[in-house]
């Protein structure tokens, strides 16, 4: 059921780009985190917490590397992704906390514009 659900949120979810996010329950929200790399958030609020996954993909959409991540986070907690650069750079950083009602993003200043 939970698959499903996804399925139907990223079919149909709207495309945001900003710097910092507060999203609802079953909301999908996509970030650039740099040249190469993006990344699609969602999440369900269970009983436990909020169920959060968040697929990045690196490179052109045709040839993607894909990769998943998932976390479960109570009312205050929060969880990091990161994405590397190149030598000499930070790595890219989008930090994910249960701000009670809400997922809140707080996402890395990119200098890269939105494709």
């Amino acid at each position: 059921m939970k698959a499903l659900l996804a399925a139907a949120v990223l079919a149909i979810a709207g495309v945001v780009t900003v710097h910092a996010a507060d999203i609802a329950p079953v909301t999908a929200h996509w970030t650039k985190l740099g040249k190469d790399f993006s990344a699609l958030v969602y999440y369900v609020d269970e009983p436990d917490g909020f169920h959060v996954a968040v697929t990045t993909q690196q490179g052109a959409r045709e040839k993607a590397a894909v990769a998943r991540f998932e976390a479960v986070l109570t009312t205050g907690q929060s969880a990091a992704v990161s994405t590397p650069r190149a030598a000499g750079e930070a790595p890219a950083k989008m930090v994910l906390t249960n701000a009670g009602g809400h997922l809140h993003i707080a996402e890395p200043n990119t200098a890269v514009s939105a494709r």
